[in-house]
């Protein structure tokens, strides 16, 4: 495997850029809150292995309700440290779909200008996401297990500074 990484990236040019550390991406996580929703504390990692790099910073919010926990997770992913990922993550990002079935959705979006996907599934199982491609380089997912309410996450998503993370994309 290592070999075919490696051989690829000679004949191909292409090689990792340098990520960013999680504790600046930590920055660009959402600061407010969620109404009934307790908020934990922002987590990351950043690390390399056979010549790859990946950064990620999450937050958590939950709520118990009956028998279950409702979370909600945000996460930033940097891949700019894995080859070709920006290339597939520009692919999706020139891509409008709409689906619609009888338990939810999936459709494309562009939000603060980036583009993305939106899904509910309001079915036996609730579920909703958000996932954003910011500036070919930057995975923002924001993911809601055992709800369906979309327009939580689209608050959590306006409350963060895509257009301050997409400019580090320019500084490294």
């Amino acid at each position: 495997m290592a070999t075919i990484f490696c051989l690829a990236l000679i004949t191909t040019g292409q090689t990792p850029q340098k990520v960013v550390n999680f504790k600046k991406l930590q920055e660009f996580l959402p600061q407010i809150d969620l109404p009934g929703f307790t908020k934990g504390k922002p987590a990351g990692q950043t690390s390399t292995a056979m010549g790859m790099a990946t950064s990620e910073a999450s937050l958590r919010y939950e709520k118990a309700e009956k028998d279950e926990t409702i979370s909600v997770e945000v996460q930033i992913e940097d891949t700019a440290g894995i080859p070709f990922a920006g290339a597939g993550m520009s692919m999706l990002g020139m891509t409008e779909f709409e689906n619609q079935t009888e338990n939810g959705y999936e459709k494309s979006v562009k939000i603060q200008g980036f583009p993305g996907t939106e899904k509910m599934e309001n079915g036996e199982y609730k579920s909703a996401e958000i996932s954003l491609i910011v500036a070919s380089r930057f995975m923002v997912n924001i993911k809601g297990d055992g709800t369906s309410d979309v327009a939580s996450l689209r608050k959590l998503v306006d409350s963060m500074n895509l257009a301050e993370l997409a400019k580090l994309a320019q500084q490294r």
